[in-house]
């Protein structure tokens, strides 16, 4: 077939014949076709060259047209209305950072990203969308199914994502979250073939280098009050490609993920809350999906319990209390069944090894303490967390205080970290399961009165908590006296926060058992026996909130929130209880009731119910249940206008 000269553009074009095609055979052996009759392939091989077979039409459907076009338009009102709402986590907090040593394999990763744009296709964000194509602050995550269809370009070719039947997109990370250098940090990883012998678990709709910055957030965020992970550690083992092999490792990443979208919030990121939880449900999922097995818990490892704890984590922070129940009595049997609770199960470990289970172990004992006084539940880990600490060390030939000062000194990344959490296993030490049984309402009656619980054992309790407070401000550590790690002054303002109203919440819950208990009265020789023992409390705990700042308090979540409305309902309680507390009275500042780092000041007790107030108002902006619950608290007490 003769070619002829385009004049105008110089260049070489063919008239178009029947045969502007592939033909059947190379199509289906997917070989290039020079499209004449017979093509040379097929004389070369002395094939029968045909065109019969039809071909289907490229591009979306007609009927889809109309639909795709009010999409875009959607989108691109949505670029217009929402630009400032979806920035999180911001380009100056969420700079990845990455262990010595491993900086080559990184930037090796980078000379992929070209390679991966050839195949877009397949993978959409393998490059940066045209805005007008996507909401504002997002952008299409490689391989998610769950998208409308749209159509969209780069360097001049379209590319079409293909419709689900659900009919809804995940809105991915905000556009300014991935640091540009590292875009494509795992390139690398997803060209090269897996072991023949091992199967890709991975979920296909979740890229590794989507999860880089919510990696980032967790280790800068919540790792000082959880230092259960090492960061070098989970680069190296995501290098490896573990999580594309291990089920449970993957799952337990899907699942730290979704745990560092929800909850480390802070002010400037508010707008992004609502994207964060649409794509951290679908973490959640695919980590559920990963974990299926007929014989799941019969081999648990450290991240089989992480990745339940993490779940707990999430559905915590979105009120789901039933289903968060169930995941975290899941990681503490999982925990229970590795015999993490006995010294005997430690011994063999490697000291790496055996440091993640002590800490994994505290966390969980300290978590569901918590959580079995917020929500009355039962514990599984009983006896007391710094005995079994201190029991543990038997098999050590180092004495307990050489072995808790190598423990937070180790690794000086972790010795903040690791402080803070040894201080608020002392501050839970002496919450046991027969304190529990009596919150929980089953105490044992012998002549009309608690055994469990009594006068003597209740100021045994508040001394034990008043010591735990005074040590904390010092920097001791009650169970190895001769080490010293840092006071809580010197700690970060996220774990001072934590610790203190952490500390306070407790004295309130034991008050409250003291008040049903019978053992309140208007006067007496001992200030925790006493009604506004409950005024007391909040004063230091309004005290301290207001020194430390809200982006600190925020990190924790609803968590510590829901603490603060307990102490300012306790509050409503003694007022209620007692006649003779008033609005108008006066909270007096006794150092020597509770000890404070920070200057108290008297207030009435209207002015710390208001302080109380805003505060709740301002957590969140108000976007928590507790801050309705409160305001109605407020309006059924008599004479109070705010």
């Amino acid at each position: 077939m003769f070619s002829i000269i385009d004049t105008a553009a110089g260049e070489l074009r063919r008239p178009k014949t029947m045969a502007d095609r592939a033909c059947d055979q190379c199509k289906s052996r997917k070989v290039r076709c020079d499209m004449t009759k017979p093509c040379l392939t097929c004389r070369e091989r002395q094939f029968n060259c045909t065109y019969d077979k039809a071909r289907k039409k490229r591009g979306p459907a007609g009927k889809r047209i109309h639909e795709i076009r009010q999409n875009q338009g959607r989108f691109e009102e949505n670029n217009h209305h929402s630009q400032p709402d979806l920035v999180s986590p911001t380009s100056s907090s969420t700079h990845t950072v990455v262990p010595n040593g491993l900086e080559s394999e990184f930037r090796h990763g980078e000379s992929f990203s070209q390679k991966n744009e050839n195949h877009a296709g397949r993978q959409l964000s393998s490059f940066t969308p045209e805005p007008v194509h996507w909401p504002s602050g997002t952008t299409p995550t490689p391989g998610e199914v769950n998208f409308r269809e749209v159509t969209t370009s780069h360097n001049g070719q379209n590319y079409t994502a293909s419709p689900s039947q659900s009919e809804m997109y995940f809105p991915s990370l905000p556009l300014d979250s991935p640091n540009s250098s590292l875009f494509d940090t795992f390139g690398s990883i997803s060209q090269s073939e897996l072991p023949a012998e091992a199967a890709d678990v991975w979920p296909a709709r979740v890229h590794e280098h989507n999860l880089l910055p919510w990696i980032d957030v967790y280790f800068k965020r919540l790792h000082p009050t959880m230092p259960i992970l090492n960061r070098a550690n989970m680069y190296c083992e995501m290098l490896l490609r573990k999580h594309r092999t291990d089920p449970q490792y993957g799952a337990m990443l899907l699942g730290l993920c979704a745990f560092a979208m929800t909850q480390p919030v802070q002010i400037h990121e508010r707008g992004s809350i609502a994207s964060r939880s649409v794509q951290a449900r679908m973490l959640m999922e695919e980590c559920v999906r990963m974990r299926m097995a007929p014989d799941f818990g019969e081999d648990p490892t450290i991240e089989t319990i992480l990745a339940s704890f993490f779940l707990f984590a999430c559905l915590f922070g979105s009120h789901q209390h039933k289903a968060a129940r169930h995941k975290l009595r899941e990681a503490v049997d999982l925990a229970y069944s590795l015999g993490m609770h006995l010294p005997q199960s430690y011994t063999g470990l490697t000291r790496e090894l055996r440091e993640q289970w002590l800490r994994t172990y505290l966390v969980l004992s300290v978590t569901e303490r918590a959580y079995a006084l917020q929500q009355s539940h039962s514990i599984s880990f009983r006896g007391r967390p710094g005995i079994t600490a201190r029991f543990m060390q038997a098999f050590d030939p180092s004495a307990t205080n050489e072995y808790i000062s190598s423990l937070i000194y180790q690794d000086r990344a972790d010795a903040v970290g690791m402080t803070a959490l040894l201080y608020l296993m002392d501050t839970f030490d002496a919450i046991d399961e027969s304190v529990m049984d009596c919150w929980n309402g089953y105490c044992r009656f012998s002549d009309g009165a608690c055994e469990s619980f009594d006068r003597r054992r209740a100021l045994q309790m508040f001394r034990a908590q008043h010591r735990v407070r005074d040590a904390c401000l010092t920097g001791t550590i009650l169970f190895a006296p001769s080490v010293e790690p840092l006071p809580m002054a010197q700690l970060l303002e996220s774990q001072q926060i934590d610790i203190s109203v952490t500390q306070l919440w407790l004295l309130g819950r034991l008050w409250q058992l003291c008040l049903t208990h019978g053992m309140l009265r208007e006067t007496s020789d001992h200030a925790e026996l006493r009604f506004d023992f409950a005024f007391r409390i909040g004063l230091i705990l309004m005290s301290s909130c207001n020194v430390y700042s809200l982006s600190a308090m925020e990190v924790h979540g609803v968590g510590l929130v829901e603490k603060v409305y307990d102490v300012a309902m306790g509050v409503i309680t003694a007022m209620s209880s007692c006649s003779s507390l008033h609005l108008d009275l006066v909270i007096l500042s006794d150092s020597d009731v509770i000890a404070s780092p920070h200057p108290v000041i008297e207030t009435k007790v209207r002015e710390l119910l208001n302080g109380f107030a805003s505060l709740m108002r301002e957590f969140r902006g108000g976007d928590h249940k507790y801050n309705a619950q409160f305001e109605t608290a407020l309006a059924g007490i008599p004479g109070f206008h705010g």
